[in-house]
């Protein structure tokens, strides 16, 4: 006789044979300790009866309705290509362990691991309805702990502190959002999100048309200042879409008042008028960026400079030091620092827990103008323009030709070499040596 399906919400760690149908709302791929796996949030036909509330309308639902699964490296072949977002499968035969992740994209107790037994089948046999993507923020938040993940929706109401440059600070966006009934948040956006957020705004025409943004697994962090809560982007499990053509982006947009658009877009427009220079400049130049609080100065001035000095200067990469910390580094997710450990939590030297391997170019290069040499140290973003391929690629690509140590530079890195271009530099005594904050290419500019 055939096992019956049962549901999300009763799974327990009490059996392995559970035989569920589900439908696939998220999937990701992790790289830790050199190998490759991935995770996914699957939920069942519960979902429609749980607490949650979406844009003002209360549903009777029952938590627990999705659960974090993890599909070890040794069976990714195995499942990675069967399993596709808002599918539906029956899944039957898995570990069960307690949910006690550092960052949790389900509040379910506990979750599902594949094994060697774990069976999967009957691909869109099952009707399942399709989720929402974000609830009313409120509601959603005031109710979690900090460090779990949730889903969030509101329109930009107020952008703080923006960093752009990479090099000693990671790139990254503050921002309040706001929802139908006039609640709020802050909202912080690390590197790849903060980027699409910045450019989103940046090329935006018309300010008066509201941003609606729109955050799948977001980390909830403690509150801070005045806004009562605070939510960020995960590495590997966040999605953010702005302005989106989504059902649940049209819906919010839709609800807005005229009073809240006149409000937030008036607010915008004050802010561009006086933003900062750690804020994005959207309608600066290449040139200007480049020449923006920096000194423009050959080598042979830069090189006897007894201070910290930002300065612009024109030098071609003639070399590629052999740098005893190699050509990439595993760094923190909250912080610029390396990482150490063998597994998952890394630390940095500030204490920071970061769970995913996240990998960064650090490269020392040599550099030749008019007879002046000097070291300048190229970081990731710098690196990945030159290169064209992110550390974390470059790495894996290392690592299948079974090169496993950082101190092999790659062959490919040999692409930085001959190239003159227009640099924008930290120049830095104590180490005699400049760190790039930016970098153009364009052969008129660098002229």
């Amino acid at each position: 006789m055939a096992r019956p399906l049962e549901k999300i919400s009763d799974i327990n760690d009490e059996k392995e044979l559970w035989k569920v149908a589900v439908k696939i709302h998220h999937k990701w791929s992790v790289i830790s300790n050199n190998k490759e796996h991935f995770e996914m949030v699957v939920y069942d036909s519960e979902w429609l009866c749980s607490n949650r509330f979406i844009f003002g309308c209360m549903e009777v639902v029952k938590s627990g309705s999705d659960i974090h699964v993890i599909v070890p490296p040794v069976y990714r072949k195995n499942f990675d290509s069967l399993f596709v977002v808002n599918d539906t499968y029956t899944i039957a035969n898995f570990q069960v362990q307690l949910n006690d992740l550092l960052f949790k994209p389900s509040a379910h107790k506990y979750l599902l691991k594949f094994t060697g037994g774990t069976k999967v089948g009957d691909r869109n046999v099952h009707q399942i309805q399709e989720k929402n993507s974000a609830s009313h923020i409120w509601f959603n938040l005031m109710h979690v702990f900090p460090m779990t993940c949730t889903n969030v929706i509101g329109v930009v109401d107020e952008i703080g502190y923006t960093q752009v440059q990479v090099g000693s600070k990671k790139q990254q966006v503050n921002f309040v959002i706001r929802d139908l009934s006039n609640n709020t948040i802050t909202v912080t956006l690390w590197e790849a999100y903060a980027v699409q957020f910045i450019n989103y705004v940046e090329q935006q025409v018309d300010t008066a048309i509201p941003v609606v943004i729109m955050i799948q697994y977001a980390k909830v962090k403690e509150a801070f200042g005045k806004y009562p809560l605070s939510v960020t982007n995960t590495y590997n499990v966040t999605k953010v879409a702005i302005n989106e053509d989504t059902e649940t982006i049209k819906q919010f947009a839709k609800m807005l008042t005229q009073d809240t658009i006149v409000a937030v877009s008036g607010l915008r427009s004050q802010q561009s008028q006086g933003r900062s220079q750690n804020s994005y400049s959207s309608r600066q130049s290449p040139t200007q960026k480049l020449l923006s609080n920096a000194v423009l100065l050959p080598h042979e001035q830069i090189v006897k400079l007894k201070d910290t000095t930002f300065c612009a200067t024109v030098a071609t990469i003639t070399k590629i030091f052999a740098s005893k910390y190699g050509w990439y580094y595993q760094a923190c997710h909250e912080c610029p620092n390396k990482v150490t450990g063998d597994k998952p939590p890394y630390k940095c030297v500030k204490g920071h827990d970061t769970e995913t391997a996240i990998f960064r170019y650090r490269i020392e290069v040599g550099v030749l103008h008019v007879g002046t040499k000097c070291k300048f140290v190229l970081w990731d973003k710098e690196s990945e323009d030159l290169l064209e391929v992110s550390a974390a690629h470059m790495r894996e690509t290392m690592f299948q030709a079974g090169i496993f140590d950082p101190l092999d530079f790659p062959l490919a890195l040999d692409k930085l070499l001959d190239q003159e271009l227009a640099f924008k530099v930290k120049w830095q005594p104590d180490w005699s040596n400049c760190s790039v904050i930016m970098l153009v290419k364009d052969k008129p500019i660098v002229d």
